[in-house]
């Protein structure tokens, strides 16, 4: 994906979709947040070279800003 858009923004948002509720087994959204928290620390990963989407689109703030956080430090600590 990167590859087409060059250095624009890309924008993720998973949020508690139909999808995930599929993949986990979960009819109540609300009750998608860590398929949801799997699903952005992906798209931020991206491909081998990290570029990954930019945006994440989600219900639950605190919890995704707290995984992709940690996230992010365990990736600094492989570099």
């Amino acid at each position: 994906l990167r590859q087409l858009v060059g250095d624009f923004p890309i924008l993720l948002g998973p949020s508690r979709k139909g999808f995930l509720g599929k993949i986990i087994g979960e009819d109540v959204p609300s009750e998608r947040d860590y398929g949801t928290a799997a699903a952005c620390l992906a798209g931020l990963c991206g491909d081998e070279n990290r570029h990954g989407c930019t945006i994440l689109r989600v219900h639950n703030v605190r919890g995704i800003k707290q995984a992709a956080r940690v996230m992010d430090a365990i990736q600094r600590q492989k570099q």
